[in-house]
């Protein structure tokens, strides 16, 4: 890696484990190896960093997004294989060490950092829970659950769910094993999904 990657590679593990706020540019070029005045070579400011690592942790999760028209079809073949095949996406981007510990570092920031807040809200649960609404519209218009049901609602429900269980896992059972909490979490997320699209299917 050259300077510019390590600077961000130890940012991660740094801020990961003391906070944003515990963490120096000096504490950073300690780590890397290099003079702290070397830093300011690749990033302004220490909060140019946290931007770049927001940018990065963005990116990955919605590069290989599922387009609504292969969801259509997924959904075609049957709810589990529409199911699966998000669930099996969404778990391969948090099945890594450094994502999982971007999530820890945004989760534990939001409280006290505007930035993050601002990026939790729009970027992790307003752009997220738009997508499932999206996503129980397209239910409704193959007649797959009652078109009288409230998306937004049902979206909240289901997404509020797998958060909480993303949440519990980085900061209120931290540290516990990232592999044996992903497959819980699919297989968690899949029951609750399975209760409300009992709840609100279409009757013959």
């Amino acid at each position: 890696m050259n300077n510019k990657e390590k600077i961000f590679e130890k940012s991660i593990a740094l801020f990961s484990e003391y906070g944003y706020d515990g963490v120096s540019i000096r504490k950073i070029a300690s780590a890397v190896g290099i003079k702290e005045s070397s830093i300011y070579n690749h990033y302004k400011s220490k909060e140019s960093i946290l931007d770049a690592i927001l940018a990065y942790y963005i990116n990955e999760m919605t590069k290989d997004e599922i387009p609504l028209n292969q969801a259509s079809d997924n959904l075609d073949k049957s709810l589990e294989y529409f199911y699966k095949a998000g669930v099996d996406l969404y778990t391969s981007k948090l099945n890594d060490v450094k994502m999982m510990k971007i999530t820890r570092i945004i989760f534990v920031e939001t409280y006290h950092n505007e930035k993050i807040r601002k990026f939790v809200k729009t970027a992790i649960v307003d752009a997220a829970i738009n997508g499932w609404i999206a996503l129980f519209d397209l239910m409704k218009e193959k007649e797959l659950i009652k078109r009288d049901c409230n998306s937004k609602q049902l979206a909240e429900s289901f997404y509020y769910y797998g958060l909480y269980l993303l949440i519990e896992h980085v900061i209120i059972n931290y540290p516990e094993d990232d592999e044996k909490f992903l497959k819980e979490l699919a297989r968690k997320s899949e029951i609750q999904m399975k209760l409300i699209y009992n709840s609100v299917k279409k009757r013959d």
